[in-house]
């Protein structure tokens, strides 16, 4: 059956290092500016795959903790944007992540705007269906400002009453207490629904609680992501219209011993992300997956086994829509005359280009200028 096109944000909060994630290895500025546990090796056991790519003539690898993506990425289905990232320079976490999921800058930006980039796509798609948008969590993110969106760590969550019997009078109550709220009775009327057809299709009256979701595949134990993209997954295939989802992925902000936490969180989410890749099946046609982060690290290292705050990062777009299997932009080179302030690998790829480059060629968004107004640049041909 053919579905609308999906969308899966995962948000790395805490700036990731890409430059560990997918590493020039074999850049000499590199390994002057880091130590060797905090570079990726090229032979050994700690040994990273390497990436076939023609951007630059430089060895890149991914973390020796990431083959599952690099399985992904061989087999064409991942593409690599690096050096992306904000066009404006900031070093605080708050400042990226509001500026990244607001997608707004300069003129664009219009005092008291609510909106986030997401919010604003779905203000000018409005998608169908019962649940358009679901942000895997507790709390919404800033890019879903502007539109309703559920809020919620697993299907169950989203009842309001385990099981039918209870549903009726608090049903009742809902509607009585807010019929007199006019802005409020849809959404309300739109919840209800909702939890009453999750709560037909997921709540098991004989066993008095949810159906437990069974994937095609076994998601890694005690894996966060994995838990979060499995909601993702179940939502997909129980077709409550899901458009866009996002999955939050906190930790990434490694000033001190990075070597071990980087490793640790490098393997918990590819390990994630392939299980929810191979969970889909058939389903894979309809999503693409974008993972990003605020800022990148700084080229090198502190003196607690880590790295500050930086500037570009590597972004990873995921899905057979794409032409996968390929390093997309430009690469500036790690040399100090080239680096952003001295210190950073520049930002040479604005992330809102392939942010629109999804939502124009996966989305079927005609003109992405609706959602990040001002935009100019070149298309990186990741469809097409």
């Amino acid at each position: 059956m053919a579905r609308d096109p999906i969308l899966v944000v995962i948000f790395l909060r805490g700036g990731a290092d890409g430059l560990a994630l997918v590493s020039p290895s074999s850049d000499p500025d590199l390994i002057a500016a880091r130590p060797e546990d905090l570079r990726v090796a090229r032979e050994g056991d700690r040994a990273g795959r390497t990436i076939r790519q023609d951007i630059a003539d430089v060895d890149f690898r991914f973390h020796s903790a990431a083959g599952p993506l690099a399985d992904l990425y061989d087999a064409g289905d991942l593409s690599l944007i690096h050096a992306s990232g904000l066009p404006e320079a900031t070093r605080s976490h708050f400042d990226a992540e509001a500026r990244i999921e607001r997608g707004l800058f300069g003129a664009a930006l219009q005092p008291g705007d609510p909106s986030g980039w997401i919010g604003r796509w779905l203000q000018v798609a409005v998608p169908e269906g019962p649940m358009p948008a679901l942000a895997v969590g507790t709390m919404r993110p800033d890019s879903l400002l502007g539109a309703e969106a559920a809020v919620a760590e697993t299907l169950g969550d989203l009842m309001l009453a385990q099981g039918n019997w209870l549903a009726p009078a608090l049903r009742a109550r809902l509607l009585e207490g807010f019929g007199n709220h006019g802005p409020l009775v849809k959404p309300v009327t739109e919840l209800i629904g909702l939890s009453d057809m999750i709560g037909s299709r997921l709540w098991s009256a004989e066993a008095g609680e949810m159906r437990p979701y069974l994937p095609s595949v076994p998601y890694p134990e005690g894996n966060r992501v994995g838990q979060s993209l499995m909601t993702v997954a179940q939502t997909i295939k129980e077709d409550l219209g899901l458009r866009v989802a996002t999955v939050d992925v906190p930790g990434w902000d490694t000033h001190i011993a990075q070597a071990g936490q980087f490793a640790a969180l490098t393997g918990g989410l590819s390990q994630a992300v392939m299980a929810f890749w191979r969970d889909l099946g058939p389903s894979q046609q309809d999503v693409s997956v974008v993972v990003m982060s605020e800022f990148g690290r700084r080229l090198r290292s502190n003196s607690a086994g880590g790295t500050d705050h930086g500037r570009g990062n590597v972004m990873m777009v995921l899905g057979p829509q794409a032409r996968g299997g390929r390093m997309v932009g430009a690469w500036p080179g790690l040399a100090n005359d080239v680096l952003a302030e001295g210190a950073d690998l520049a930002v040479v790829t604005d992330y809102r280009a392939v942010l629109a480059e999804l939502l124009r060629g996966h989305m079927g968004l005609a003109d992405p200028g609706a959602v990040f107004p001002g935009l100019a640049t070149t298309p990186l041909g990741l469809w097409g």
